[in-house]
């Protein structure tokens, strides 16, 4: 059973991350003293707590967070709260850690909140929905949501599915980064206030129904584009020159997916690859993508 995020919780897992914090630095400072510090990175990985672990790829990733607001650069006046929120959390879950994606999510919560509310509202984030399966990497979700979103891109956009189908351009390559940071790591930031808000408010249907209204909105740019710039365009939503957001949710509303047929579909992809899953596991196959 989950533990409730409290306050006195939340001081309990800051602590643990500075005490955590302080062993990673005095690792890294006994491995520059060595002259030695390549060849000592790797020891002290396997040496390092897994939580310890994620502080080191936490330190990575920051950086790269929303690089075009000054909130969250190195000096900046939320830099701190996400890396408390993070960290803080890493510690709550030390099973889960740091993935790449979350410090999307931490920072748009921060935009609104201040630090324990943000932590509190990202414990919930996580643990709704499809987020822990795909942070976790856990293939089989993974590909019931995949599933899911086919099933309705065909119903919905069966000439553009057609052609991502010739193509080859598989779900894989743009939906995973979409759905876990919620848009957030893709479009502008006040674009995807507004998505949260939806999401919030109508559920996992949603996200589903942005995707494909993404898609729907770009799908005239689409048209005799070559692969390699069709990919770029997939996965480098915020390089668009102007995203106009009425337009873009006037073609999320042209979607119609409830959250009954969602939920419907769901369920059904859901007993399907779980039978499938279960008969490559009893031939011993591997269940890749």
């Amino acid at each position: 059973r989950r533990r409730r995020a409290t306050k006195e919780l939340y001081d309990i897992f800051r602590s643990h991350a500075i005490r955590g914090r302080r062993d990673l630095e005095t690792a890294r400072r006994r491995a520059a003293e060595a002259g030695s510090e390549e060849k000592s990175n790797e020891e002290d990985g396997a040496e390092l707590l897994g939580s310890e672990s994620s502080l080191k790829v936490l330190d990575k990733d920051l950086p790269r967070t929303f690089a075009q607001l000054s909130f969250f650069h190195k000096g900046g006046p939320l830099e701190q709260q996400l890396r408390d929120v993070l960290e803080a959390y890493i510690f709550y879950r030390p099973d889960v850690g740091y993935v790449q994606g979350m410090s999307y999510l931490a920072a748009m919560l921060l935009l609104t909140m201040d630090t324990f509310q943000a932590f509190v509202a990202l414990c919930n984030l996580l643990h709704s929905h499809y987020f822990l399966s795909f942070f976790a990497m856990d293939m089989l979700q993974i590909r019931i949501r995949f599933a899911v979103f086919e099933h309705f891109f065909e119903k919905q956009l069966p000439d553009l599915f057609a052609t991502f189908e010739s193509l080859g351009v598989t779900t894989d390559t743009y939906l995973l980064n979409w759905l876990m940071t919620l848009f957030s790591k893709s479009l502008p930031v006040d674009l995807t206030t507004r998505l949260w808000d939806n999401y919030l408010l109508n559920g996992e249907s949603f996200m589903i129904r942005s995707a494909l209204g993404v898609l729907k909105w770009l799908s005239q740019t689409f048209v005799d584009l070559p692969f390699e710039e069709l990919m770029v365009t997939l996965t480098h939503l915020h390089d668009q020159d102007c995203i106009d957001e009425d337009e873009l949710f006037d073609c999320i509303a042209a979607i119609k997916v409830t959250e009954e047929e969602f939920a419907a579909t769901l369920g059904k992809k859901k007993e399907e690859m779980e039978a499938a899953f279960s008969k490559e596991l009893s031939v011993g196959s591997s269940f890749y993508w």
